[in-house]
């Protein structure tokens, strides 16, 4: 029975770590999408710099625009 619950605690503790993971890239991608933003570069010189697709970029790229005085974490939640 024991093992039972500590595979279940292992496994969420396993996913809680992929989420803060996954967030942490999302919040440094949306970091360096304001960065360029402010320097004024294109969606397109954006994501070729970060190589990443445009597709990815966009979302952030609009929402950032949208909201310039937002932290990562206001864009991340608004994406989210």
């Amino acid at each position: 029975m024991c093992t039972i619950l500590d595979n279940a605690i292992n496994k969420g503790i396993e996913q809680g770590i992929e989420r803060g993971i996954t967030q942490g890239e999302n919040l440094k991608l949306i970091m360096q999408v304001q960065k360029k933003m402010k320097k004024g570069d294109s969606i397109t010189k954006i994501a070729d710099d970060l190589v990443e697709d445009e597709i990815v970029i966009s979302p952030i790229y609009k929402m950032v625009k949208e909201y310039p005085e937002d932290t990562e974490k206001d864009i991340y939640q608004r994406l989210n």
